[in-house]
């Protein structure tokens, strides 16, 4: 009885699963993208083989998001919390390139591959995190990566506390979130401000005014404002907010750059596919620009992401497009203005090699042109070494044919004296005064001379 008592309690320590879960997470600015895991348990928590996963809402089965190599020798403190996110955070335990967007599901899986948590979200306001603040409840506020949640603190304040602060008289007041702390845009590309404001639901002040300030000289006001930004450079967007004698203002840092992308075409009328290459430093959203070609439109959903220094081929039988190679597609701003891109009319496969089975690879044409300039090359090469040499050195020059120049010169020289001597063997002496006999055409036989020798040696080479 005392060994099953043992096993049982054996077997009980080894099922029992550490408690760790998902608490906080924020998709949209890009550069601010984190997910944030609290440990509720007595013990640290080693996540050496632990790894999240991540699938879309069109995706049927989960791929990788953080791999178990990024968590190898990483520890969650005892009621501790552990940081994954980009580089914009100091406090990060793991920065990675988290590809997060709307209406995901993530998972966490510990080293056995058993489900700890999972947790799945719609949409998420540019600038808000989503937070667990119970078991099965969670809310949008404003984000705090690697801290307690505040809305969670409001919440588990005790009956006594919010009993006196419901007695103190509420201070009325006006907050405004201009947006993320940095944003990145495109110079010549119409960019749209959508300012955040609270505070107003039970303010009675007044008429409330909302301005922008975008730092180049140009002002808009509206809580959605769109502004162009037409030179690069590093600008500070201000938002002012006045209601009554109330008033808010936030900021944010907009760097604009010159927009380095290159637009290709590929394929043939049945199967074609076009590819966007993002040559510059920093990851670009093209949601709502458009691409168009042949009288029709493809517009990019939204969170379509290039990548710094990365390509994306987008395929005709997503787009609808027929952009076969030779074909120069445009590439449209969400307003419809042209975006200046390097057009590139590449000769490319008839499909990309992703289409191409092992047994049948298609050649790329590009490559064949290559080496048809390469060999153009060779030959002016060839042909100017030629002419170096002068007219004596003929025979020399005719060594890059194996000796063929050298024969035929010889044959030429030995025609040239059987022709002499015939024509001096027919010559008669008539009377002291020399007489020559009429050739007949049996008299002669066909001669190559030098200028056929030339052209000749001319087709050899």
């Amino acid at each position: 009885m005392k060994k099953i008592t043992f096993i049982l309690i054996l077997f009980s320590a080894q099922t029992v699963s550490a408690q760790v879960f998902i608490n906080e997470i924020q998709i949209l600015p890009i550069n601010e993208r984190f997910i944030e895991l609290y440990n509720s348990d007595n013990s640290d928590v080693d996540l050496t083989g632990w790894y999240i996963q991540r699938k879309t809402a069109t995706g049927s089965s989960f791929g990788s998001l953080v791999s178990s190599t990024q968590l190898n020798g990483k520890t969650i403190k005892s009621h501790g919390y552990f940081l994954i996110s980009r580089n914009l955070y100091g406090n990060s335990d793991v920065t990675t390139d988290l590809t997060l967007t709307e209406s995901n599901t993530i998972r966490i899986r510990d080293s056995k591959g058993k489900d700890v948590d999972q947790i799945e979200w719609g949409g998420i306001d540019i600038g808000k995190s989503r937070q667990r603040i119970s078991a099965g409840e969670w809310v949008t506020a404003s984000p705090t990566p690697g801290t307690t949640n505040e809305i969670s603190q409001n919440i588990n304040t005790t009956a006594g506390e919010n009993t006196a602060t419901a007695s103190t008289p509420t201070v009325p007041q006006v907050t405004a979130q201009a947006g993320p702390q940095t944003r990145v845009v495109l110079a010549g590309a119409p960019i749209l401000f959508e300012g955040k404001i609270a505070g107003l639901e039970n303010n009675s002040a007044g008429v409330t005014r909302t301005m922008w300030s975008f730092g180049d000289g140009a002002s808009g006001e509206g809580e959605s404002v769109s502004h162009t930004y037409y030179y690069p450079g590093e600008y500070t967007a201000v938002l002012d907010v006045v209601s009554g004698g109330l008033t808010a203002t936030d900021k944010m840092l907009v760097r604009v750059v010159l927009p380095d992308l290159s637009l290709s075409a590929g394929g043939d009328a049945s199967r074609s596919f076009f590819t966007i290459q993002n040559h510059g430093g920093d990851e670009l959203d093209v949601s709502g620009w458009q691409v168009s070609s042949g009288g029709k439109t493809f517009t990019f959903p939204k969170n379509t992401i290039l990548g710094a220094r990365k390509s994306v081929i987008f395929a005709s039988e997503v787009t609808g497009l027929a952009t076969p190679a030779g074909s120069i597609p445009e590439l449209l701003f969400p307003n419809g203005s042209r975006v200046a891109t390097k057009n590139e009319a590449k000769t490319e496969p008839a499909v990309p090699m992703a289409y191409v089975s092992n047994k049948a690879q298609i050649p790329v044409a590009k490559s064949v042109a290559r080496v048809s300039a390469v060999s153009q090359v060779q030959e002016q090469q060839e042909a100017s070494t030629i002419n170096a040499f002068p007219e004596a050195q003929t025979p020399l020059r005719a060594q890059k044919g194996d000796g063929l120049w050298s024969w035929y010169a010889g044959t030429a020289f030995l025609g040239a004296l059987a022709l002499l001597g015939l024509r001096l063997a027919r010559q008669e002496s008539v009377g002291g005064i020399m007489a020559t006999t009429t050739p007949t055409a049996d008299d002669f036989e066909i001669v190559e001379d030098e200028d056929d020798n030339d052209d000749k040696k001319a087709s050899l080479f």
